[in-house]
Parts: C-alpha cells; sequence; structure tokens
C-alpha cells in the first residue's frame, strides 16, 4: 500500500479560514463596538463557543452581555466553524484520493438506503443537540447530502438548542435574582 501524503495546499482552505475568522470572532467584535460591550466578555463568550457550543450561553449571560447578542454571538460561532468544517472536508476530498475515495463509497451506500436517502438529513437536527457541531459536518459529508440543506438543518438545531438554553439560564437567573 503507497503511504499517501494530504497536500493541504492553502488555495482552497483560505475561504473556510476565512468565513471562520469573519463569523465567529470579527462580526461578534465589531457588534459588540457598536453597541459598547466590553471585549473581555465577547471575547470569553467565543472561546467558550468553541469550547461548549451551546453550553455557553449562561457564560454569556453570566458576564452580563444581553440575551440577543448571546445568541447572536453563538450561531456566528456555529456557523463559523460549520462552513470552515466543510471546506476542510472538500479540501481534504480534493487532495486526497483515498479520503475521495472513502466520501464516494460512503456517499453510494447512503444513497443505497430509502431512509437514509429520505430522512437522514433531518437527523443533522438531533445530531447537533448531542454531539454537536464539530460531527454534523463530517457526517453530512460522509453520507453525501446536499450542503445547503445540510447547513440549515445544523444551524436549525443549533439555534434551537442555543434558544432553549439562554431561556432556561434566564429563567434560572430571575428565579435567584429575587
Amino acid at each position: 500500500m503507497e503511504d499517501e501524503t494530504v497536500s493541504l495546499h492553502p488555495g482552497h482552505i483560505w475561504p473556510g479560514i476565512a468565513e471562520l475568522l469573519v463569523l465567529a470572532v470579527i462580526l461578534p467584535v465589531a457588534v459588540a463596538f457598536v453597541f459598547g460591550y466590553s471585549p473581555p466578555p465577547v471575547l470569553a463568550l467565543i472561546a467558550s463557543t468553541l469550547v461548549i457550543e451551546y453550553g455557553a450561553a449562561p457564560v454569556g449571560l453570566g458576564l452580563g452581555l444581553p440575551w440577543p447578542f448571546v445568541l447572536f454571538t453563538l450561531c456566528c460561532v456555529a456557523l463559523g466553524v460549520t462552513l470552515f468544517l466543510f471546506s476542510a472536508i472538500d479540501t481534504l476530498g480534493e487532495r486526497s484520493e483515498r479520503v475521495r475515495n472513502f466520501l464516494q463509497r460512503s456517499a453510494e451506500k447512503g444513497r443505497k438506503s430509502r431512509i437514509l436517502t429520505k430522512y437522514g438529513i433531518y437527523g443533522l437536527v438531533p445530531c447537533v443537540i448531542t454531539l454537536g457541531f464539530y460531527i454534523c459536518p463530517p457526517v453530512a459529508g460522509v453520507f453525501g447530502w446536499k450542503r445547503n440543506l445540510s447547513i440549515l438543518m445544523i444551524m436549525a438545531g443549533y439555534t434551537g438548542a442555543a434558544i432553549a438554553t439562554t431561556l432556561l439560564t434566564l429563567g434560572i437567573f430571575n428565579a435567584f435574582s429575587g
């Protein structure tokens, strides 16, 4: 077996990196600047979202950020990571014959299942809630699901979970604030 080297030529990965930086960092920081929010809590929220995903809502709220901004930031980071991961999968598929063959074989097997073909993509909603936004783009890529609909399903599930977590946190904060 030939040892294959994956060439990560930056020509295709840079747009994904740019989307990640713009959506996950620059946009939330710019909005925070416009509304006069302190940079340290905003950066802490961004970093927390990268680690604990929608579970970062209590962090942002606990740091005194308003709930609409917290939801906005959570969704920006999730979308940035999701788009970056799709870009990384594409780049690996283009640069590595082994990865490309794996993705093609997996998509073919997925298309043979009527249930996966018809309803599988909708499984991204509970998948993002239970496993997170780092798992969903690879799952969608492996099954060869349509990118735009996959992103929509991922973001729908994530946004729903972020809203629920934010509302729950606000309710808990209100209950204990007197």
